[in-house]
Parts: C-alpha cells; structure tokens; sequence
C-alpha cells in the first residue's frame, strides 16, 4: 500500500465539477473528461491547477460509471 495524499485543489475540483453538473444537469460527461485531461497536459498533473483539473476529471469518470 502507498501513501498517497489527496490535496485540497483535488477536492476543490470534485466541488466545482459537481456544481457544475448540478447547474447543466445535460452536459456531456465525456466532452468534459476529454477537454480536461489535454489541459492537465498543459498546466502538468502535479501542480496546483493539475491537481484540481484531475480531481474535475475524476468525478466525470465517476459519473459514467
């Protein structure tokens, strides 16, 4: 088992993913997941911003579940 240590910009990015989903309850879970994971590319996964886009894209993934 790893350590692996959730930061608060991954959580920040679940919040903001699920109030937008409440506010545009028809979005395209996978439109999002793929415009997400090229702009992780750009800001890198482990930067502040990465880590908040990885959480957003997280809880699309989570929602085609």
């Amino acid at each position: 088992m790893t350590d692996q240590t959730v930061t608060a910009e991954y959580l920040m990015g679940i919040s903001d993913a699920r109030k937008f989903m409440r506010a545009y309850p028809h979005i395209n879970p996978a439109t999002e997941i793929d415009t997400l994971t090229s702009t992780i590319k750009l800001f890198g996964a482990s930067s502040p911003v990465g880590q908040m886009l990885r959480g957003e894209r997280d809880f699309w993934r989570n929602q085609i579940k």
